[in-house]
Protein backbone atom coordinates (compact mmCIF):
# COMPACT_ATOMS: atom_id res chain seq x y z
CA UNK A 1 0.00 0.00 0.00
CA UNK A 2 1.60 3.48 -0.81
CA UNK A 3 2.49 5.94 1.72
CA UNK A 4 -0.13 7.93 0.79
CA UNK A 5 -2.84 5.81 0.95
CA UNK A 6 -1.09 3.94 4.53
CA UNK A 7 -0.48 7.29 6.63
CA UNK A 8 -3.63 9.17 6.06
CA UNK A 9 -5.20 8.24 9.36
CA UNK A 10 -6.30 11.87 9.69
CA UNK A 11 -9.28 11.45 7.07
CA UNK A 12 -11.52 13.94 6.10
CA UNK A 13 -10.59 15.91 9.28
CA UNK A 14 -7.29 17.29 7.26
CA UNK A 15 -9.39 20.47 5.56
CA UNK A 16 -13.11 20.56 5.02
CA UNK A 17 -12.08 21.71 1.45
CA UNK A 18 -10.58 18.29 0.59
CA UNK A 19 -14.20 17.18 1.36
CA UNK A 20 -15.96 19.37 0.02
CA UNK A 21 -14.23 18.44 -3.87
CA UNK A 22 -14.35 15.12 -3.26
CA UNK A 23 -18.50 15.27 -3.28
CA UNK A 24 -18.56 17.63 -5.90
CA UNK A 25 -16.17 15.86 -7.93
CA UNK A 26 -17.90 12.78 -7.25
CA UNK A 27 -21.30 13.74 -7.88
CA UNK A 28 -20.07 14.44 -11.73
CA UNK A 29 -18.40 11.14 -11.93
CA UNK A 30 -19.73 8.37 -14.12
CA UNK A 31 -18.82 4.71 -13.21
CA UNK A 32 -17.18 3.25 -16.68
CA UNK A 33 -17.53 -0.36 -17.21
CA UNK A 34 -14.97 -3.12 -16.09
CA UNK A 35 -11.55 -2.93 -17.93
CA UNK A 36 -8.82 -5.45 -18.32
CA UNK A 37 -5.03 -3.71 -17.78
CA UNK A 38 -2.86 -4.48 -20.70
CA UNK A 39 0.97 -3.79 -20.44
CA UNK A 40 1.17 -1.83 -24.20
CA UNK A 41 4.85 0.33 -24.55
CA UNK A 42 3.21 2.79 -26.49
CA UNK A 43 6.22 5.47 -25.73
CA UNK A 44 3.50 7.92 -25.16
CA UNK A 45 3.70 9.31 -21.45
CA UNK A 46 1.05 10.46 -19.04
CA UNK A 47 -1.78 9.05 -21.67
CA UNK A 48 -3.62 5.65 -21.76
CA UNK A 49 -5.22 4.14 -24.86
CA UNK A 50 -8.73 3.12 -25.28
CA UNK A 51 -11.04 1.59 -28.04
CA UNK A 52 -12.97 4.54 -29.64
CA UNK A 53 -16.34 2.97 -28.71
CA UNK A 54 -15.74 4.36 -25.16
CA UNK A 55 -15.30 7.74 -26.33
CA UNK A 56 -18.13 10.16 -25.43
CA UNK A 57 -20.41 11.51 -28.37
CA UNK A 58 -20.13 15.26 -27.16
CA UNK A 59 -16.91 16.20 -25.54
CA UNK A 60 -14.18 18.33 -27.27
CA UNK A 61 -12.00 18.55 -24.19
CA UNK A 62 -9.02 16.61 -22.43
CA UNK A 63 -10.24 13.38 -21.32
CA UNK A 64 -8.91 11.59 -18.18
CA UNK A 65 -9.77 8.26 -16.17
CA UNK A 66 -8.67 6.54 -13.18
CA UNK A 67 -8.76 2.93 -11.81
CA UNK A 68 -10.97 1.46 -8.55
CA UNK A 69 -12.57 4.52 -6.02
CA UNK A 70 -10.00 7.33 -5.68
CA UNK A 71 -8.16 9.23 -8.37
CA UNK A 72 -4.54 8.41 -6.95
CA UNK A 73 -3.06 9.44 -10.47
CA UNK A 74 -4.64 9.82 -13.46
CA UNK A 75 -4.39 9.48 -17.20
CA UNK A 76 -5.11 11.08 -20.43
CA UNK A 77 -7.29 9.00 -22.68
CA UNK A 78 -6.49 8.50 -26.54
CA UNK A 79 -8.63 6.35 -28.56
CA UNK A 80 -7.11 4.00 -30.58
CA UNK A 81 -8.57 1.25 -33.08
CA UNK A 82 -6.25 -1.66 -32.12
CA UNK A 83 -7.33 -1.52 -28.88
CA UNK A 84 -9.73 -4.29 -27.44
CA UNK A 85 -12.89 -3.49 -26.43
CA UNK A 86 -12.30 -4.77 -22.82
CA UNK A 87 -8.94 -3.50 -22.46
CA UNK A 88 -7.29 -0.09 -21.80
CA UNK A 89 -3.17 -0.37 -22.82
CA UNK A 90 -0.81 1.22 -19.91
CA UNK A 91 2.77 1.29 -20.11
CA UNK A 92 4.60 -0.58 -17.37
CA UNK A 93 5.69 2.71 -15.15
CA UNK A 94 1.73 3.45 -15.27
CA UNK A 95 0.59 -0.01 -14.01
CA UNK A 96 3.13 0.67 -11.49
CA UNK A 97 1.71 4.22 -10.95
CA UNK A 98 -1.95 3.09 -10.61
CA UNK A 99 -1.16 -0.48 -8.37
CA UNK A 100 -2.01 -2.86 -11.49
CA UNK A 101 -0.78 -5.69 -12.41
CA UNK A 102 -1.09 -6.57 -16.41
CA UNK A 103 -4.26 -7.93 -17.24
CA UNK A 104 -5.96 -6.83 -13.71
CA UNK A 105 -9.46 -6.37 -14.19
CA UNK A 106 -10.77 -2.74 -12.37
CA UNK A 107 -13.37 -0.17 -12.54
CA UNK A 108 -12.37 2.81 -14.85
CA UNK A 109 -14.16 6.28 -14.81
CA UNK A 110 -13.72 10.16 -15.48
CA UNK A 111 -11.97 12.04 -13.86
CA UNK A 112 -13.12 15.89 -13.20
CA UNK A 113 -10.25 18.54 -13.19
CA UNK A 114 -12.12 21.51 -12.92
CA UNK A 115 -10.57 21.81 -9.94
CA UNK A 116 -7.00 21.28 -10.84
CA UNK A 117 -5.18 24.13 -10.79
CA UNK A 118 -2.56 25.17 -13.30
CA UNK A 119 1.51 23.66 -11.77
CA UNK A 120 3.55 26.87 -11.75
CA UNK A 121 6.67 24.86 -11.26
CA UNK A 122 7.43 21.00 -11.40
CA UNK A 123 10.81 18.92 -10.22
CA UNK A 124 11.52 15.79 -11.72
CA UNK A 125 14.16 13.17 -10.13
CA UNK A 126 15.88 11.53 -13.41
CA UNK A 127 17.89 9.22 -14.28
CA UNK A 128 18.77 6.77 -17.57
CA UNK A 129 15.89 3.92 -17.56
CA UNK A 130 18.84 1.29 -18.00
CA UNK A 131 21.74 1.79 -16.13
CA UNK A 132 24.65 2.48 -18.53
CA UNK A 133 28.35 0.18 -18.95
CA UNK A 134 30.17 0.73 -16.18
CA UNK A 135 33.18 1.31 -18.60
CA UNK A 136 31.68 3.79 -20.31
CA UNK A 137 32.07 7.12 -20.10
CA UNK A 138 29.48 8.75 -18.07
CA UNK A 139 25.90 9.07 -19.87
CA UNK A 140 25.03 13.59 -19.72
CA UNK A 141 21.40 14.19 -19.96
CA UNK A 142 20.73 16.73 -22.07
CA UNK A 143 18.47 18.81 -20.02
CA UNK A 144 17.38 21.28 -22.50
CA UNK A 145 16.05 18.36 -24.64
CA UNK A 146 14.53 16.82 -21.63
CA UNK A 147 12.40 20.15 -20.74
CA UNK A 148 11.40 20.83 -24.28
CA UNK A 149 9.87 17.16 -24.56
CA UNK A 150 7.96 17.31 -21.25
CA UNK A 151 6.52 20.99 -22.93
CA UNK A 152 5.97 19.17 -25.94
CA UNK A 153 4.24 16.27 -24.59
CA UNK A 154 3.05 17.22 -21.07
CA UNK A 155 0.68 20.26 -22.13
CA UNK A 156 -2.74 19.72 -20.93
CA UNK A 157 -2.10 16.49 -18.82
CA UNK A 158 -2.15 16.56 -15.70
CA UNK A 159 0.45 15.25 -13.38
CA UNK A 160 0.92 13.98 -9.69
CA UNK A 161 3.58 14.10 -6.96
CA UNK A 162 5.46 10.82 -6.92
CA UNK A 163 3.73 10.59 -10.20
CA UNK A 164 6.38 7.76 -12.62
CA UNK A 165 6.93 8.77 -16.31
CA UNK A 166 9.25 7.30 -18.64
CA UNK A 167 10.29 9.85 -21.46
CA UNK A 168 12.22 9.04 -24.76
CA UNK A 169 15.12 11.47 -25.47
CA UNK A 170 17.45 11.14 -28.40
CA UNK A 171 16.52 7.66 -28.53
CA UNK A 172 17.47 7.13 -24.71
CA UNK A 173 14.55 6.44 -22.34
CA UNK A 174 14.50 8.22 -19.02
CA UNK A 175 13.37 7.44 -15.78
CA UNK A 176 11.48 10.62 -13.94
CA UNK A 177 9.54 10.72 -10.92
CA UNK A 178 7.80 13.96 -9.87
CA UNK A 179 8.99 15.31 -6.69
CA UNK A 180 7.53 18.51 -6.12
CA UNK A 181 4.78 20.78 -8.02
CA UNK A 182 3.83 24.21 -6.76
CA UNK A 183 0.34 26.02 -7.61
CA UNK A 184 -1.84 28.41 -6.86
CA UNK A 185 -4.25 27.22 -3.72
CA UNK A 186 -7.27 28.46 -3.25
CA UNK A 187 -7.60 26.83 0.32
CA UNK A 188 -4.87 28.62 1.40
CA UNK A 189 -5.33 30.90 4.72
CA UNK A 190 -3.25 32.65 7.31
CA UNK A 191 -3.19 29.67 9.29
CA UNK A 192 -2.83 26.31 7.18
CA UNK A 193 -0.50 25.78 4.11
CA UNK A 194 -0.94 25.47 0.67
CA UNK A 195 -1.68 21.79 -0.83
CA UNK A 196 -1.39 21.54 -3.71
CA UNK A 197 -0.12 17.80 -4.71
CA UNK A 198 -1.76 17.72 -8.71
CA UNK A 199 -1.57 20.48 -11.27
CA UNK A 200 -1.93 20.67 -14.99
CA UNK A 201 0.68 21.42 -17.29
CA UNK A 202 0.81 24.45 -19.48
CA UNK A 203 3.73 24.81 -21.73
CA UNK A 204 3.60 28.13 -22.00
CA UNK A 205 3.55 28.91 -18.03
CA UNK A 206 4.91 25.84 -16.19
CA UNK A 207 8.91 25.80 -15.01
CA UNK A 208 10.34 22.06 -15.59
CA UNK A 209 13.21 21.62 -13.22
CA UNK A 210 15.36 18.52 -12.78
CA UNK A 211 17.73 16.69 -10.12
CA UNK A 212 19.74 13.88 -10.33
CA UNK A 213 17.87 10.66 -8.71
CA UNK A 214 21.46 9.65 -6.73
CA UNK A 215 22.76 12.90 -6.38
CA UNK A 216 26.50 10.80 -5.92
CA UNK A 217 26.00 8.55 -8.73
CA UNK A 218 28.63 8.65 -11.47
CA UNK A 219 27.27 6.77 -13.84
CA UNK A 220 25.38 9.78 -15.56
CA UNK A 221 25.06 13.22 -15.34
CA UNK A 222 23.30 16.32 -15.79
CA UNK A 223 23.83 19.25 -18.83
CA UNK A 224 23.63 23.07 -18.08
CA UNK A 225 21.67 23.00 -14.75
CA UNK A 226 23.96 26.48 -13.04
CA UNK A 227 20.34 28.08 -13.33
CA UNK A 228 17.99 24.98 -12.64
CA UNK A 229 17.20 25.77 -9.57
CA UNK A 230 13.57 25.35 -8.73
CA UNK A 231 11.13 28.42 -7.43
CA UNK A 232 10.84 28.53 -3.68
CA UNK A 233 8.05 28.05 -2.26
CA UNK A 234 5.24 30.83 -1.69
CA UNK A 235 3.41 31.13 0.99
CA UNK A 236 0.61 33.60 2.97
CA UNK A 237 2.84 34.72 6.40
CA UNK A 238 6.00 33.31 7.69
CA UNK A 239 6.39 29.28 8.12
CA UNK A 240 8.06 27.82 11.25
CA UNK A 241 10.10 24.24 9.98
CA UNK A 242 8.84 21.73 12.77
CA UNK A 243 11.01 18.59 13.20
CA UNK A 244 9.63 15.40 14.93
CA UNK A 245 11.35 13.19 16.72
CA UNK A 246 11.62 10.91 14.10
CA UNK A 247 13.21 12.99 11.49
CA UNK A 248 10.02 14.34 9.61
CA UNK A 249 10.18 17.92 8.98
CA UNK A 250 6.78 19.99 9.12
CA UNK A 251 6.67 23.69 7.19
CA UNK A 252 3.46 25.17 9.41
CA UNK A 253 2.15 28.46 9.42
CA UNK A 254 3.68 30.45 12.48
CA UNK A 255 0.12 32.28 13.48
CA UNK A 256 -1.27 28.69 13.45
CA UNK A 257 1.85 28.28 16.56
CA UNK A 258 0.76 30.91 18.57
CA UNK A 259 -1.25 28.73 21.43
CA UNK A 260 1.98 26.57 21.58
CA UNK A 261 3.67 28.47 24.27
CA UNK A 262 6.55 26.81 23.98
CA UNK A 263 7.49 27.18 20.70
CA UNK A 264 7.40 31.06 21.00
CA UNK A 265 11.09 31.44 20.37
CA UNK A 266 10.63 29.96 16.70
CA UNK A 267 7.08 31.51 16.28
CA UNK A 268 8.82 35.28 16.95
CA UNK A 269 11.84 34.41 15.04
CA UNK A 270 14.18 37.73 13.82
CA UNK A 271 11.54 40.14 16.19
CA UNK A 272 12.07 41.38 19.43
CA UNK A 273 14.12 38.93 22.21
CA UNK A 274 14.27 36.78 19.52
CA UNK A 275 16.02 38.12 16.64
CA UNK A 276 18.99 35.89 16.76
CA UNK A 277 16.95 33.09 16.50
CA UNK A 278 15.88 30.65 13.77
CA UNK A 279 12.51 29.94 12.36
CA UNK A 280 13.38 26.26 13.51
CA UNK A 281 12.21 24.15 16.55
CA UNK A 282 12.48 20.08 17.48
CA UNK A 283 9.68 18.77 19.36
CA UNK A 284 9.96 15.34 21.22
CA UNK A 285 6.82 14.23 19.37
CA UNK A 286 6.50 11.83 16.54
CA UNK A 287 5.14 12.49 14.01
CA UNK A 288 1.68 11.13 13.35
CA UNK A 289 1.28 12.45 17.09
CA UNK A 290 1.91 15.72 15.73
CA UNK A 291 0.17 15.54 12.70
CA UNK A 292 -3.13 15.40 15.12
CA UNK A 293 -1.91 18.24 16.56
CA UNK A 294 -1.70 20.25 13.73
CA UNK A 295 -5.34 18.84 12.90
CA UNK A 296 -6.47 20.59 16.05
CA UNK A 297 -4.81 23.70 15.95
CA UNK A 298 -6.51 23.84 11.84
CA UNK A 299 -9.73 23.22 13.45
CA UNK A 300 -9.93 25.57 16.65
CA UNK A 301 -8.61 28.37 14.47
CA UNK A 302 -10.77 27.92 11.44
CA UNK A 303 -13.77 26.50 12.73
CA UNK A 304 -14.54 27.66 16.89
CA UNK A 305 -17.32 26.87 17.67
CA UNK A 306 -16.98 23.20 16.64
CA UNK A 307 -15.99 21.29 19.15
CA UNK A 308 -12.99 18.78 17.67
CA UNK A 309 -13.39 15.29 17.52
CA UNK A 310 -10.84 12.70 17.69
CA UNK A 311 -10.46 8.78 18.64
CA UNK A 312 -9.78 8.76 22.13
CA UNK A 313 -7.15 5.67 21.08
CA UNK A 314 -4.92 8.62 21.11
CA UNK A 315 -5.68 10.55 23.83
CA UNK A 316 -2.26 9.80 25.88
CA UNK A 317 -0.42 10.74 23.04
CA UNK A 318 -2.25 14.33 22.09
CA UNK A 319 -2.02 14.73 26.36
CA UNK A 320 2.37 14.38 25.70
CA UNK A 321 2.25 16.11 22.70
CA UNK A 322 0.08 19.10 24.09
CA UNK A 323 2.55 19.28 27.40
CA UNK A 324 5.48 19.39 25.01
CA UNK A 325 4.29 22.55 22.85
CA UNK A 326 2.98 24.33 25.64
CA UNK A 327 -0.49 24.11 23.72
CA UNK A 328 -3.19 25.41 26.69
CA UNK A 329 -5.50 28.32 26.79
CA UNK A 330 -3.51 29.92 29.50
CA UNK A 331 0.35 30.18 31.07
CA UNK A 332 -0.36 30.40 34.40
CA UNK A 333 -2.78 27.19 36.14
CA UNK A 334 -4.01 30.24 38.72
CA UNK A 335 -5.09 33.54 38.63
CA UNK A 336 -2.56 36.35 39.60
CA UNK A 337 -4.60 38.77 42.16
CA UNK A 338 -4.63 42.58 41.56
CA UNK A 339 -2.89 43.57 44.43
CA UNK A 340 0.35 40.98 43.32
CA UNK A 341 0.05 43.02 39.89
CA UNK A 342 0.64 46.56 41.60
CA UNK A 343 3.37 45.37 44.26
CA UNK A 344 5.25 44.17 41.15
CA UNK A 345 5.08 47.40 39.60
CA UNK A 346 5.42 49.39 42.53
CA UNK A 347 7.92 47.83 44.67
CA UNK A 348 9.62 45.01 42.32
CA UNK A 349 10.99 47.78 39.26
CA UNK A 350 9.22 45.46 36.45
CA UNK A 351 6.56 46.21 34.39
CA UNK A 352 3.54 44.35 34.77
CA UNK A 353 0.82 44.67 32.27
CA UNK A 354 -3.11 43.67 32.35
CA UNK A 355 -4.70 43.58 29.26
CA UNK A 356 -8.27 41.98 28.39
CA UNK A 357 -7.78 40.15 31.78
CA UNK A 358 -4.15 38.79 30.97
CA UNK A 359 -1.23 39.76 32.88
CA UNK A 360 1.83 40.25 30.71
CA UNK A 361 5.60 40.75 31.88
CA UNK A 362 6.84 43.58 29.19
CA UNK A 363 9.06 44.47 31.69
CA UNK A 364 12.44 42.68 28.80
CA UNK A 365 10.39 43.48 25.89
CA UNK A 366 9.75 47.44 26.82
CA UNK A 367 12.63 48.96 26.07
CA UNK A 368 12.45 47.80 22.36
CA UNK A 369 8.87 49.38 21.87
CA UNK A 370 9.56 53.00 20.06
CA UNK A 371 7.77 55.11 21.75
CA UNK A 372 5.66 52.80 24.09
CA UNK A 373 8.87 52.75 26.77
CA UNK A 374 7.75 56.32 28.06
CA UNK A 375 3.85 55.83 27.83
CA UNK A 376 2.99 52.56 28.50
CA UNK A 377 4.90 53.20 32.14
CA UNK A 378 2.48 56.68 33.12
CA UNK A 379 -0.58 55.29 31.48
CA UNK A 380 -0.95 51.86 31.08
CA UNK A 381 -0.07 50.51 34.51
CA UNK A 382 -2.45 48.80 37.17
CA UNK A 383 -5.38 49.22 34.83
CA UNK A 384 -7.05 47.08 31.98
CA UNK A 385 -5.25 48.90 29.20
CA UNK A 386 -6.74 46.99 26.57
CA UNK A 387 -9.05 50.34 25.55
CA UNK A 388 -5.81 52.13 25.45
CA UNK A 389 -4.25 49.69 23.34
CA UNK A 390 -6.86 49.37 20.70
CA UNK A 391 -6.58 53.64 20.32
CA UNK A 392 -2.92 53.11 19.38
CA UNK A 393 -3.09 49.79 17.48
CA UNK A 394 -5.14 48.49 14.83
CA UNK A 395 -5.48 44.72 16.47
CA UNK A 396 -4.46 42.93 19.16
CA UNK A 397 -2.49 40.69 16.66
CA UNK A 398 -0.02 43.52 16.76
CA UNK A 399 0.95 43.01 19.95
CA UNK A 400 2.97 40.13 18.32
Amino acid sequence: MPWVANNNQAGEFRLPSHAAFLKSAQASLSPMQTFRAQQYEHKVPFCVYLHPSHAPTQSSDALFVYPRTYAQYVSQVRFLDDVPEDAVWCSAEQLINLELCDSQEATWRWYNPAQDPVAASITFEIRPLVSPDNEAAPYVVDVAAVKSRLAELGHGNILTENERVVLYVHDMPLFLRVVHLEGHDPHETEFTMPNVFRGRVDAATTSFHLVKENPDSDEYALSDTADDDPLPASFKGSVVNVYTNDDEMFPVKKKLLWPCIKLTSAVMAGHGIHKDKASVVHVDVDCLTFDRVLLYLEHAALHPDDSFQFDPHFTDGLLHAARTVGCQSRVRKYAIKYSYVVERNVVGNEFWLIMDGMVLDITRWLPEHPGGSELIPKEALNVDCVGMFEVFHASKASFR
